[in-house]
């Protein structure tokens, strides 16, 4: 659990602070350990100075803040930011797959042969089929990196624009929807350079309490878990204000899927008892950057709270693109960014709270 993985960190850090003559702390994280390095600075001020929390979506987590936009609908907006067709061939590919598997196994080949799948498709493998699709294109979303890189599959400078540009490729060649989005699906699945001939979709995507994708192996387990337990990420697609099928993803199916598959329910209130909500006015010393090609941004802190709670938006940047190393290609909002962290990290060394000083006398 996080309370388990902050309380661990708790230790670590006060061992080198005992034993270094360490005075100072400053935590780092992006995504779920930008939770993580927000939390330390919450639940162990005295340990930890300073906290950066880069893409974090704590209000959302704690529900405490209804996102103005949803997830999906960003995913949407960064390929509609890329051509204006391509959520419309998504929504029209999408349109043609739902049409070709209600049609029944007489059209079930077509559905193989278009995305290449390993085995033969049958109706069982449906909704897993589209969540393949799904998981692919918001992950191209998360990780629209103005480089190549390899953080969640070997994807080329703006995957997004590379999927989309696929797409229009496709409807040129054969004015097909549907084999032009598992075609930009394939980009993810199979890399840059891949070398698969065809997909194995079960190993590729697991279905999961999030609906947003627990990614493959162990690590899609402890996921799962977690979001059975302390997070909840009811989020639904409706086919209006975004590309995607209406899918609806709440409270009550993931508390059944996970009485289901774990035996446990999940705890509504857990994130809000245990780390103040997303209210935040009594804190201090945290960042929280988001770039707003990211689809989780829509969840994050997204204004100053106080002085000393910042908030940090990037116009250019994928999922904590801040945190990843300097690139030559990097967009001027993510170093006009990172230098805003910098100065704010050096001031709040340089001057730190007193034990006995209160906020309101900053």
């Amino acid at each position: 659990s996080s309370m388990q993985a902050t309380s661990d960190f708790a230790q670590v850090i006060n061992f080198y602070k005992t034993h270094y003559n360490i005075t100072q702390v400053v935590s780092f994280g992006g995504s779920y350990g930008g939770m993580l390095a927000a939390w330390m600075r919450i639940r162990y001020p005295q340990l930890v100075d300073i906290a950066l929390a880069a893409s974090s979506p704590l209000p959302m987590m704690a529900k405490t803040a209804k996102p103005k936009q949803a997830f999906f609908q960003i995913v949407t907006n960064d390929f509609a930011m890329s051509n204006e067709q391509c959520p419309t061939i998504v929504r029209n590919g999408f349109t043609k797959l739902y049409r070709l598997y209600h049609e029944g196994s007489s059209s079930f080949d077509q559905i193989t042969n278009s995305f290449k799948l390993c085995s033969p498709f049958n109706e069982s493998q449906f909704d897993h089929l589209v969540g393949w699709v799904r998981n692919a294109m918001l992950m191209m979303a998360m990780v629209d990196y103005p480089y190549p890189a390899k953080f969640f599959g070997d994807l080329p400078a703006w995957p997004v624009d590379a999927a989309c540009k696929i797409m229009l490729n496709e409807m040129t060649k054969s004015n097909d929807p549907m084999k032009a989005i598992a075609e930009a699906a394939g980009l993810f699945y199979n890399g840059t350079n891949g070398q698969k001939k065809c997909f194995k979709i079960y190993d590729e995507f697991i279905e999961c309490a999030d609906l947003t994708g627990c990614g493959t192996g162990v690590e899609a387990i402890a996921w799962d878990w977690q979001c059975c337990t302390e997070f909840q990420l009811a989020t639904p697609s409706n086919n209006v204000t975004d590309m995607f099928p209406p899918l609806e993803w709440n409270d009550e199916i993931v508390g059944k899927y996970c009485k289901e598959k774990y035996g446990v329910s999940p705890d509504p209130v857990r994130v809000s008892r245990e780390y103040w909500s997303a209210d935040f006015e009594t804190a201090s010393n945290i960042i929280f950057s988001n770039g707003l090609l990211d689809p989780w941004h829509a969840g994050g802190v997204l204004e100053d709270v106080n002085d000393r709670v910042k908030a940090i938006l990037i116009k250019d940047g994928a999922h904590h693109l801040d945190l990843r190393g300097h690139n030559a290609k990097d967009p001027e909002s993510v170093i006009t960014a990172r230098k805003e962290e910098v100065s704010l990290i050096m001031t709040w060394l340089r001057n730190p709270i007193k034990n006995d000083q209160h906020y309101d006398s900053l």
